[in-house]
């Protein structure tokens, strides 16, 4: 268990990037195969005299190898991959010079281009591809006057199997990234999955809620419609009524085939006055009337423009033929009478209807 939290530990990339932690991982995954191959360089060449000049070179390049994973931890996965790479290259020429012998170090060239193809982006491939070239090309010309030599059968085998392993080893690298990268892109695709289902029962639900405000919204529009149609049937019939209260609220009382009886009752406002003036006078018209008998007694008060009214009547009954007289005047109605000067001095004034009827039957039959 402490062996897999040190792991876990080690292979913990600081990088918000899905791309640069994978990157970073392989980059720590190489840098640790490459340090465990020294260390079995290292104990390889207590059994083979050769590889111990090797094995002394490659060493401190081992070494500075470890500060790749220290990058690649902080998530620099560019600047490690680029150290880890020059550090192989580093080594690849150094050794064969260093030992003055060449063997088999140009097939280990293509580690760097392996690293890359782990560690690198496409256009940072090409670049370690070119620097690997670049890298064979001076180990080439530095080599140049070292002697061609055979190598003998355990320096063969021990640096196939080194290869081999290098090999092995950047290939599970790869291999265990790849994994991770399609186990990533499975998780994020269920997630995506996930999403949409959510987001669909949402926006289900979403309609239904939308469905249900429609349908409410159109049954208060409903409602409403009907409310105004209630209402203007009620304004229709409060219009209606009001009509009958004016009809009824003005009485007109035949009393003779040529003489009218009307009580006026209550108050008076502008409405009011100008339904008066106007059924009196078609009352007038239509009666034939000679007389026309203006019953006040009803009237508590009688202002200025009830006043007027009054003139105004009297002086449309005269053109139209009628004689019009006042019963029953309340002081308060007599003192707005007396306001509008001797307009009315030739109107007739009876203090109740029994004499108003006996003086105008009177002049009426002696006519």
């Amino acid at each position: 268990m402490r062996l897999k939290a040190l792991l876990a530990l080690l292979f913990r990339i600081k990088h918000a990037n899905a791309n640069i932690r994978r990157r970073g991982k392989a980059i720590v995954g190489i840098t640790f195969l490459l340090v465990c191959c020294i260390v079995l360089i290292g104990l390889f060449s207590i059994f083979a005299a050769g590889w111990r000049e090797t094995a002394a070179l490659i060493s401190p390049f081992g070494i500075l190898g470890l500060a790749a994973i220290g990058l690649a931890r902080r998530g620099s996965a560019n600047s490690g991959a680029g150290l880890l790479i020059a550090v192989t290259l580093i080594a690849l020429v150094a050794a064969p010079v260093l030992a003055n012998r060449v063997a088999f170090t140009p097939f280990f060239f293509l580690l760097p281009i392996l690293i890359g193809f782990v560690t690198l982006s496409p256009r940072g491939l090409l670049v370690a591809s070119a620097t690997s070239l670049a890298a064979l090309a001076l180990l080439a010309i530095l080599t140049r006057d070292i002697p061609q030599t055979l190598p003998q059968n355990s320096d063969v085998y021990g640096l196939a199997s080194t290869l081999l392993l290098i090999i092995i080893g950047l290939g599970y690298v790869g291999s265990r990234t790849t994994q991770q990268a399609i186990h990533a892109m499975n998780l994020a695709q269920q997630r995506s999955r996930e999403l949409t289902s959510t987001l669909q029962t949402e926006r289900d639900q979403l309609s239904e809620r939308v469905a249900e405000s429609t349908q409410e919204l159109r049954q208060n529009l409903a409602n409403s419609q009907h409310l105004i149609e209630q209402q203007a049937q009620l304004l229709t019939e409060n219009d209606q009524q009001r009509s009958t209260i004016r009809a009824l609220s003005l009485p007109i009382l035949p009393l003779h085939q040529q003489m009218l009886l009307v009580p006026l009752i209550g108050t008076f406002d502008q409405e009011r006055l100008q339904d008066i003036q106007q059924q009196l006078l078609a009352a007038v018209g239509s009666y034939r009337t000679k007389i026309l008998l203006l019953d006040l007694t009803g009237v508590a008060v009688l202002d200025y423009a009830g006043a007027a009214m009054l003139q105004r009547i009297v002086q449309a009954s005269s053109l139209l033929g009628a004689v019009v007289a006042f019963i029953g005047v309340r002081p308060e109605a007599a003192q707005a009478l007396v306001s509008m000067g001797n307009e009315l001095d030739n109107v007739a004034v009876f203090r109740d209807l029994q004499a108003a009827i006996q003086q105008h039957s009177r002049l009426l039959f002696n006519r």
